[in-house]
């Protein structure tokens, strides 16, 4: 017969347990932590992506979206590798990168991004990183991702891409991720209700909208990469902003319906 006194005994034991518990989760992740911030400064990362985390936080952002050691990420539209290198390291040896380019990203500008990404890449060099090369509405990657991130795209997406098929993809994406997934996005702020694709940056409203559309629920929202002295007048690659911009970052989450 459990007794007043046992009772007392095992819940005091158990919430010593859990607290614990708590503190070994507490120093593991503040081991974590660290562990990146070193490699983010590391040597074998370029001076130029060093610099360009001024700007983009990426340690930040891969809190926020709640990227973790040994995860599966897919990231949609991966261009020259900024992101795949960070996700990589984030990651770890026990995690995987499924890093997403079309035919367009690849050959543009005589190839720029794809020759970028394969110099990241070579020699085996981001080990976890699979180069999923895909054209919009062709994903086939079911139930195995744990976090899709799309940064600083979704824009032209909006601009180059019927509905029809932004929601096929988006479709493609839920299903690619695992029950309770994470959908992370970052884009450029317009300040107006209209997307204005000469500038490459659209409203926030509109993402938000055709997400939920699509069957996400918005979980978060963060303002790390906000600037309020952006007046949205210029486009995000005039050199007066680029790196500059209002950005807007939400976390979105694998409805169940």
């Amino acid at each position: 017969m459990l007794t007043k006194g046992n009772y007392l005994k095992t819940t005091l034991i158990a919430m010593s347990l859990s607290a614990i518990v708590s503190s070994f989760t507490s120093i593991s992740f503040a081991a974590n932590e660290a562990q990146f911030t070193k490699t983010l400064q590391s040597e074998h990362r370029s001076e130029k992506d060093k610099e360009r985390d001024v700007g983009r936080k990426p340690q930040q952002v891969m809190q926020f979206f709640g990227i973790e050691p040994g995860m599966t990420v897919l990231e949609v539209l991966s261009s020259g590798g900024y992101y795949t290198e960070v996700l990589s390291h984030r990651v770890g040896k026990k995690g995987k990168v499924i890093a997403q380019n079309n035919k367009f990203i690849l050959e543009v500008m005589d190839g720029r991004f794809g020759k970028e990404f394969n110099e990241r890449t070579t020699d085996n060099r981001l080990a976890n990183v699979t180069h999923y090369k895909k054209e919009f509405g062709e994903f086939d990657l079911k139930n195995e991702v744990d976090v899709v991130t799309v940064v600083l795209n979704y824009h032209d997406l909006y601009s180059s891409v019927p509905k029809e098929t932004r929601m096929k993809v988006l479709s493609q994406l839920k299903s690619a991720l695992k029950s309770g997934g994470t959908l992370g996005l970052i884009d450029m702020e317009s300040g107006v209700g209209e997307h204005n694709a000469k500038l490459h940056r659209i409203h926030h409203q509109r993402v938000r909208d055709e997400l939920v559309e699509a069957g996400f629920s918005l979980d978060a929202e963060a303002s790390f990469l906000q600037n309020k002295n952006d007046d949205y007048s210029k486009m995000v690659f005039d050199p007066a902003v680029r790196g500059k911009t209002d950005r807007f970052v939400f976390k979105f989450k694998k409805s169940s319906t």
